[in-house]
């Protein structure tokens, strides 16, 4: 099992925990071929566990330490995101991140690769909310209640996959 100490860094661009270092990639849309969504690949390493009362998944043998690190890097993707949300000023609805051609933001972690974060509608309101946008998840999950700020009219170029 690994242990998270209380070493942290925050950029726009990178956030690190020990061990575990995310890096912000740029901007694709959520159907982009070319990357694995975070939380698809944690539910891949997961299998169902019928021995306890009620059903639930656990790692797959000799994937313990993979599924912890990769369920750590999708807590710490969204703080990241928050913390680029905020800094660049970017703002938009749920239907954007999943549809939109720059929606989905990618993260490398450690050596493991370069993945997509999406979310659901909601769960994308609540981190607009978390980002400063709005008082409640509703106010961003399913549109805009004020002029959105899609990332490529922010973005350097290098950003826009």
């Amino acid at each position: 099992m690994i242990k998270y100490l209380s070493m942290r860094t925050i950029t726009e661009n990178l956030i690190e925990e020990d061990g575990l270092r995310i890096e912000f990639i740029g901007w694709t849309n959520s159907e982009n071929p070319n990357y694995s969504e975070l939380t698809d690949v944690i539910r891949e390493n997961l299998e169902e566990d019928n021995e306890k009362p009620v059903s639930h998944y656990v790692p797959k043998p000799g994937k313990e330490d993979y599924v912890e690190v990769l369920r750590r890097a999708n807590q710490l993707a969204e703080l990241l995101l928050i913390n680029r949300l905020f800094i660049k000023g970017i703002k938009y609805d749920g239907p954007y991140h999943q549809n939109g051609e720059y929606g989905c933001p990618l993260f490398k972690v450690n050596d493991f690769g370069v993945f997509k974060w999406s979310c659901s509608f909601r769960a994308w309101g609540d981190v607009m909310e978390h980002a400063g946008y709005g008082l409640s998840y509703c106010d961003w999950a399913w549109e805009c209640p004020e002029i959105p700020v899609i990332p490529d009219k922010v973005e350097e170029k290098k950003f826009l996959i």
